[in-house]
């Protein structure tokens, strides 16, 4: 058996030390808060967009079993309902499928995502399927299944609060007037049950804070080629 020597237990001993301090050092760093201000958005000023967007709709023809028909379907109480662990779009679906009609509860996902740089909350529905079926010699018969998804290609977008800037005037012991700047900076949001919350380090100065310029890209005029535009089809 090799016997170690006592200047290799002394090197030993102390790298062991080194890096349990080291460690020790990294746990009781504290992990930057950013709790200076808080904004709150709720689920009930989400889902009044819906209500702006009214009815969505769609219609199409359907060849099943050598029968021919139309079919129509109306989504109705679309919400989003926001939790902490994984948030969801619910709505009804009310199908009419020639004399057979029918209505399902739609459940879907939602991604739920804060960009910090252009201070913008976005919800994004990005499943959302139902099935449209008609009943045959009372057999149920898929016809196909419809993507909501795609209903709702663009985000709901809404402005988050670093633009909630605000100044304040002190009377300073001279009787002058000292204007103060009060501007969020860096925020991170966290989604709980029925509400998202944005809660940002703000910054307070003596002077006004540089505007933040957008940049906004030149508007091109569509070449001749690509004026000619083709109507999707209704489903």
């Amino acid at each position: 058996m090799r016997l170690i020597s006592k200047q290799t237990m002394k090197k030993v001993f102390a790298a062991i030390l080194t890096a349990g301090f080291s460690l020790s050092i990294a746990a009781q760093t504290p992990t930057p808060v950013l709790n200076d201000f808080g904004a709150t958005l709720h689920e009930e000023g989400i889902n009044k967009v819906f209500t702006a967007i009214g009815d969505i709709k769609g219609a199409n023809d359907y060849e099943v079993m050598l029968i021919k028909g139309k079919y129509y379907w109306t989504i109705k109480n679309p919400r989003i309902n926001l939790k902490p662990d994984s948030s969801d779009f619910t709505c009804d679906a009310i199908v009419d499928v020639g004399p057979f009609n029918y209505k399902t509860q739609v459940v879907g996902n939602v991604k739920i995502n804060y960009d910090n740089a252009k201070n913008q909350i976005s919800l994004q529905i990005s499943r959302a399927i139902f099935e449209l079926y008609t009943m045959i010699f009372g057999k149920k018969v898929h016809i196909k299944d419809i993507h909501l998804e795609e209903y709702f290609k663009d985000p709901f977008v809404f402005e988050g609060p670093k633009t909630l800037a605000t100044d304040m005037e002190f009377t300073m012991p001279d009787s002058t007037k000292k204007k103060i700047y009060i501007q969020p900076t860096d925020c991170a949001m966290r989604v709980k049950f029925r509400e998202i919350c944005t809660t940002c380090e703000i910054l307070a100065s003596d002077k006004p804070f540089k505007p933040v310029i957008k940049v906004v890209p030149p508007i091109q005029a569509p070449r001749p080629a690509d004026t000619k535009t083709t109507q999707p089809q209704k489903k």
